[in-house]
């Protein structure tokens, strides 16, 4: 009975061993390789929502950019901001648009005259206005006479830029 006891417990030893190394080691790697699977997925998901949530960031801003890689709506937009300012253009000269890698720079010089309070109230428009515009420039030359209006010369600039869309589509 002692030697049948004993084959019986090598027995269960062995079977143990054997059901240890050829069934439950090998589900625990599966284990492991799907939760560091999951893992992945989950950062990857993570990452995802990130980046769409950072491209509709980069959208609203780029809406408040040019719509077109035109000069022209440079000027009609800012014409129409001075005409709320109560400012008389002069002279509008339009720059060249200039390339860049992702975007176009589109710039306007502006002439004319007005008041002290007027330029201020033309800089307070760009400056509200629900596009992005940038003041490169702003030469105020002094009229002689204190009740004469100043010569302005006024440089505006914005960007364009892309939809991502677009962009993307380029550099595959």
């Amino acid at each position: 009975m002692n030697q049948t006891l004993l084959l019986g417990a090598i027995g269960v030893a062995l079977a143990a061993l054997f059901g240890y190394h050829s069934i439950y080691a090998p589900k625990q790697e599966q284990v492991r390789v799907i939760q560091e699977q999951i893992t992945q997925e989950q950062g990857d998901q993570q990452a995802r929502t990130d980046v769409a949530a950072l491209l509709q960031h980069l959208e609203r801003y780029r809406k408040r950019l040019a719509p077109e890689p035109d000069t022209s709506w440079l000027v009609r937009e800012v014409v129409a901001l001075s005409k709320r300012a109560g400012v008389q253009l002069a002279t509008i000269n339009q720059d060249a648009p200039q390339a860049f890698q992702k975007s176009t720079r589109l710039g306007v010089t502006f002439q004319f005259t007005a008041a002290y309070h007027q330029v201020g109230a033309f800089l307070d428009e760009l400056e509200r206005a629900d596009h992005f515009f940038r003041v490169e420039h702003l030469d105020i030359n002094r009229a002689q006479e204190a009740d004469q209006p100043s010569t302005v010369r006024l440089v505006v600039s914005t960007l364009y830029v892309p939809p991502v869309s677009q962009v993307l589509a380029a550099t595959k």
